[in-house]
Order: structure tokens, then sequence, then C-alpha cells
């Protein structure tokens, strides 16, 4: 049942994040196409919420999991920030859904470390 309620709500980030962000990558004639290392992070940060979503991180050990958990988080999130701002300059209609994605992504990454140090 978890797995059928994480692959609706990865479908409902891909349609709310992905999607537009995409669409306004190829839509775009005023400002310059995203740079591949843009599409490269939001990809990242996509990939790592399926990851959770699915639970591949409870199939890795305790000890491997605890140590890549939330430094990917939070790496993933900084190059969300990084990619947000730059982007925001070239394309706005890009830049909107991954600062979205990062904000939800840190926000998750401070709780969850506050949770694992209870």
């Amino acid at each position: 049942m978890s797995l059928i309620i994480g692959l609706i709500v990865g479908a409902i980030i891909l349609l709310m994040f992905v999607v537009p962000t995409f669409m306004a990558g190829k839509s775009n004639k005023k400002g310059a196409e995203p740079r591949k290392v843009s599409y490269g992070i939001l990809v990242l940060l996509v990939l790592n919420w399926l990851l959770f979503l699915t639970g591949f991180y409870t199939l890795l050990p305790t000890n491997v999991a605890d140590l890549i958990f939330i430094p990917v988080w939070l790496v993933l999130c900084v190059a969300g920030v990084f990619v947000s701002v730059y982007e925001f300059k070239n394309n706005k209609g890009f830049a909107l859904p991954v600062a979205g994605l990062t904000t939800i992504s840190l926000l998750f990454s401070f709780l969850a470390s506050g949770i694992s140090k209870m």
C-alpha cells in the first residue's frame, strides 16, 4: 500500500515541478535555455525524493544510511539554491519550480535532522 502512495506522490511531484520546468525551458523564447547542470540538479532532487518515498534508504545498512541520508539532502538543497539564484536571472519559469522543490527538501532535511537527534 505504501508503494502505491509513494507512486502517487511521485507522480504529483513530477506533474507539479518537473513537467512545468521542462516546458518552461522549451517554450522560453526571450531568455536563455537552462544549463545542463541545472537540469542535472533538478533530476537529482527528484531522484532523491523518489528514493526516499520508495524506501530505498531502508534497504541500506543503518550506519551507511545515517552517513549519507542527511548530507545528500543538504548538498542537493545547497546546489538547488545556487541553481535557483542563477537561473532566476536567466529563466524564471525554470527557477521557480526548482526553488519550490529545494525549499521543500530543505525543510524536510531540517525536520529529519531534528527527529534523528531526539
